[in-house]
């Protein structure tokens, strides 16, 4: 076959694969179903009247739906509707179907109040994994949305396969597998947090089977890693995980709980002192650990190591402490402050903070942003940003007494 022949044959090959490929995908994506998240259009053959109605509720009870359960969808049915989905909350189930009623459809509830009944009184977990990743949808392929770490409690909604619908201790909505954590009752919850615990201060330990630096491992633990105080060898700690594995951690790397938390001191300097610790790790999407973090993710840990706790996303964090005034010389700010950096409401599209970093003074800020990174908002540095400083949106003070 001639070059030129063979080479339009091919050409027409991959034309053919790629459309086959657009058609099943354009295929994929086409339901009967309607999210109220989404707006109401002429294919899937919902009324506006129904799901402006749905999206109403939504807003009232789940406005981040990070933070809360408002998962309904819309069916057709005939003449029919039906409302089937997961809520957290009886007066969101109410609400949803009484707003349906009041368009003067036929509407069908199959509305689900979380916790799902088939997890009886295991309503409750405990990472029992280094790091736990929280998805925002069943499955590992799915976006990351936030991470645990050993020995957090946090509250179970609902099972699907080896998958369970969670929330944190922050509120944080997503969804973990099986074999991060224990599912336990109220009581197990309780014994847990009445125990002696201790609390890693290195970056990272293993949990190993014998008081011996070359005995094999139970498992690994990162800062901020909480476990069960057992019992003492020497240099040695013998600890437990929630899931009942024990073995021991060195002295070196753990430090009371509770003493670790009277310790706790949230200076500026000391804000500074700790996010520079970071300095050069990389840039994880919905991570908030040491092996990695998101914007977010990284003053979240920094200010939890510090005592003070943050709501997990840029934007949540933003509602927290008092605003401080910006200027253009930034007089107003001070070491520890939280910076917030978006887009600005325009064309009647609402404001979106979606970055955020610690501000360390003379202009200079530490952001997690391809990595751990000092920058300036000071357009003539070496180090300075110019897409944040064009950005800049919001400063927010939460440091006591500063």
């Amino acid at each position: 076959m001639p070059a030129m022949v063979e080479k339009n044959c091919a050409r027409r090959a991959r034309l053919a694969f790629w459309t086959a490929g657009v058609l099943m995908t354009l295929a994929a994506g086409c339901s009967t179903a309607y999210h109220p998240a989404e707006n109401a259009s002429s294919t899937n053959n919902i009324p506006n009247s129904l799901s402006n109605a749905l999206q109403s509720v939504k807003k009232q009870f789940a406005p981040d739906s990070h933070l809360a359960i408002f998962k309904v969808d819309i069916l057709r049915d005939g003449n029919h509707f039906i409302l089937r989905g997961d809520v957290d909350n009886a007066a969101a189930k109410q609400a949803a179907v009484a707003a349906a009623a009041g368009t003067g459809l036929s509407v069908k509830d199959q509305i689900d109040v979380l916790p799902d009944k088939k997890l009886g009184d295991r309503l409750w977990g405990i990472a029992t994994l280094s790091v736990v990743n929280v998805r925002e949808k069943s499955g590992n392929p799915a976006e990351m949305g936030t991470q645990m770490l050993t020995g957090e409690v946090f509250k179970v909604w609902k099972k699907q396969t080896n998958w369970y619908l969670i929330q944190t201790a922050d509120h944080y909505v997503g969804w973990v597998e099986a074999g991060g954590f224990t599912n336990c009752t109220k009581a197990d919850v309780n014994r847990w947090n009445a125990s002696p615990h201790l609390i890693v201060i290195a970056y990272e330990d293993r949990i190993l089977e014998q008081p011996d630096a070359d005995a094999m491992p139970v498992s690994d633990v990162v800062m901020g890693s909480v476990v069960n105080l057992v019992g003492e060898s020497g240099d040695w700690f013998k600890v437990e995980v929630a899931d009942g594995r024990a073995g021991y951690l060195p002295k070196k790397s753990v430090m009371d709980y509770a003493e670790w938390q009277a310790a706790r001191r949230p200076t500026p300097e000391n804000i500074e002192r700790t996010a520079r610790l970071f300095l050069g790790r990389p840039y994880s999407w919905g991570c908030n650990s040491i092996r990695g973090m998101d914007c977010s993710g990284l003053t979240k840990f920094v200010f939890f190591l510090n005592g003070i706790r943050l709501d997990r996303n840029a934007s949540e964090q933003c509602l927290q402490g008092v605003e401080v005034p910006l200027d253009g010389d930034l007089k107003n700010l001070k070491k520890g402050d939280l910076l917030f950096f978006g887009k600005r409401a325009r064309r009647g599209k609402p404001e979106r903070v979606d970055h955020t970093g610690i501000y360390l003074g003379g202009k200079l800020f530490i952001q997690a942003s391809e990595l751990v990174r000092i920058s300036s908002l000071d357009r003539n540095s070496p180090l300075s940003d110019q897409r944040r400083i064009k950005s800049l949106l919001h400063a927010r003070r939460v440091l006591p007494g500063s």
